[in-house]
């Protein structure tokens, strides 16, 4: 296979990826991102949502891994991209917190929230500042209406952080999001039941439709990405999964996934 034969596959690939995860996410408008990982910048969530709001638009990254920040900062500068960086935690709350930093940056968390015994963490800690969504984004004196998409990659701060962000889920007439969620070991517990049952009345109580899939309950992330791409198998095993919310003119798509 050619190199320009790989790079055009490859950009279709990803094409597709945006157009799965984001499809009420149109260009002009802007997408929030919350948590990113520059593990692996070409498949990061933060540049997959730029896909689809260029031009126009606008990508707000929201993380508080500074290593995260370098990473991005660099790709963002190189390319000319439209996404503004935000160097926090998101909570239900403002304050500061220790922050676990993971063998692998996907696995960083927050310690104030249940640790996640499923991963790996090096023996260090930073200490970074938190805040809540509807704080942060106030603070940027931005038209709220032209958020299209919330999406939701945050280890376990996810339910905290939807208590942060009332105002904003009132506000906006139509808005989709995506928030992980489903992890089977504590990270994924809230008062003793799973953060998705916790999460989803949260949600319907500001007007979104909401459903809840598993990893290998979408073809999309469970067999093409997962299985065909990372040749890795899932099924019959216990996989975290993704709420995908909308509320106004917007509509969860039959073909919305994840990955």
């Amino acid at each position: 296979m050619t190199k320009s034969l790989k790079k055009s596959l490859w950009k279709a690939f990803t094409a597709l990826d945006a157009r799965l995860k984001f499809p009420n996410l149109n260009p002009g408008k802007i997408g929030i991102q919350l948590g990113f990982d520059m593990a692996y910048p070409v498949t990061s969530d933060l540049f997959t949502m730029h896909k689809r709001v260029f031009p126009g638009g606008k990508v707000i990254g929201i993380d508080p891994d500074p290593n995260n920040h370098a990473v991005a900062r660099k790709i963002i500068a190189h390319q000319g991209l439209n996404i503004d960086l935000i160097q926090l935690g998101t909570y239900s709350e403002q304050g500061k917190s220790t922050f676990l930093l993971g063998s692998k940056s996907s696995w960083n968390q927050l310690g104030i929230v249940p640790k996640d015994t499923t991963v790996e963490f090096r023996n260090e800690s930073i200490e970074v500042k938190i805040d809540t969504l509807d704080h942060i984004l106030n603070e940027l004196h931005i038209d709220k209406q032209q958020i299209g998409h919330i999406n939701m990659t945050i280890n376990g701060a996810e339910y905290a952080t939807l208590l942060g962000a009332g105002s904003l889920l009132s506000e906006i007439d139509d808005l989709s999001l995506t928030v992980i969620a489903g992890r089977y070991d504590e990270s994924g517990t809230i008062a003793g039941k799973p953060d998705y049952e916790m999460i989803i009345p949260i949600l319907k109580s500001h007007g979104f439709q909401v459903k809840f899939r598993r990893m290998h309950q979408l073809f999309w992330w469970g067999f093409v990405t997962r299985l065909l791409m990372n040749r890795r198998w899932i099924y019959g095993k216990q996989n975290f999964g993704v709420i995908m919310a909308c509320k106004g003119k917007h509509r969860i798509k039959w073909y919305q996934s994840f990955s």
